[in-house]
């Protein structure tokens, strides 16, 4: 027993062409545009002013970029580890870079002219300082170490020196001294001393 096929094989009616695409896709070109109500319009977007902005939104927020200022002020090199650290963190975050890089270098920078300017200003401060304190033990020496009255036969008791010129090669320096003795008088005298405070009197230039 055979069954009969409902329609010739002369006879199928066509298959209707199904299409695979989703119902948010663009319009086929071949096909008619009245068929559409409208323009077409993209399907699936966020219903935001700026969809690109969201993009951003589910990343996880950076590691502090102020932390590198205060490690770079006070270790210098030593802070490229926590920028390092904080760059790769912002990386796989996909986050910038560059603020941690950025804050080292001007840091750094500004670290090296902060200590240019103290070393200039600094290295005379402390030479002038330390040139008062030999001057002041001159003075000292001058009026307690008995020299003067061994020599002179004169007691000072009060001594003002003044720098004259830089030191020598040698390490000596001139000071011209006003003494006032004991019996009131006062009188001048030309040493030479070294940075110890050790004097000796310089004799007085023949005219």
């Amino acid at each position: 027993m055979t069954t009969q096929l409902p329609y010739p094989p002369h006879h199928q009616p066509p298959t209707p062409a199904y299409s695979t695409a989703p119902p948010w896709a663009p319009p086929p070109p071949d096909q008619p545009a009245a068929a559409h109500d409208g323009a077409y319009t993209p399907h699936g977007q966020l219903l935001v002013p700026f969809p690109e902005e969201m993009q951003a939104a589910a990343r996880p927020t950076p590691p502090s970029w102020w932390p590198v200022v205060l490690w770079t002020f006070f270790f210098g090199l030593l802070a490229l580890v926590s920028v390092v650290k904080r760059a790769d963190i912002a990386r796989r975050g996909r986050n910038s870079v560059a603020p941690y890089w950025i804050a080292w270098g001007v840091t750094i920078a500004v670290g090296w002219m902060i200590g240019a300017a103290v070393v200039v200003a600094g290295i005379p401060a402390v030479l002038n300082i330390r040139e008062g304190a030999i001057t002041k033990q001159v003075q000292e020496n001058i009026v307690e170490d008995g020299t003067l009255s061994s020599t002179a036969q004169v007691t000072a008791t009060t001594v003002n020196c003044e720098p004259v010129g830089a030191r020598d090669a040698s390490g000596l320096r001139l000071y011209d001294c006003v003494l006032t003795l004991d019996d009131g008088r006062t009188g001048t005298l030309v040493v030479s001393a070294d940075s110890d405070g050790k004097w000796t009197v310089v004799p007085a230039k023949k005219r």
